[in-house]
């Protein structure tokens, strides 16, 4: 197997691993998710549904047909948390989450058209 295929898994892995937990976290109703999605006046309906599309796409992106739409649908995710994080003025720590988790998301979009 090339190098270049086994960093693409590895990224692969590094995305969708949290993106499973943080997805779960927020179908399961977790307390600390709830805190935020009241907090930022957004209905908890909201948190469940992006938290099974977290859950949906960490398993696209898997494969390589379904790939650039998981792609898009996190890019989406991606640019939505950073506008809230803006919004709503929270830590730096937290604004900036997403920011890398989409500069990790931009090498995986690129990945797919090297490999």
């Amino acid at each position: 197997m090339e190098t270049k295929t086994i960093i693409f898994w590895v990224l692969i892995a590094a995305y969708i691993i949290p993106g499973v937990i943080f997805g779960f976290k927020k179908l399961s109703g977790h307390p600390d998710s709830e805190a935020y999605f009241k907090r930022w006046g957004y209905p908890l309906w909201f948190m469940h549904l992006l938290g099974f599309t977290e859950v949906a796409c960490s398993i696209l992106i898997v494969f390589s047909q379904t790939r650039i739409y998981a792609i898009g649908i996190f890019a989406t995710l991606v640019i939505g948390a950073f506008y809230t994080h803006v919004k709503y003025k929270d830590p730096k720590k937290d604004v900036m989450k997403p920011v890398f988790v989409g500069m990790l998301l931009a090498v995986i979009f690129s990945f797919t058209f090297w490999i």
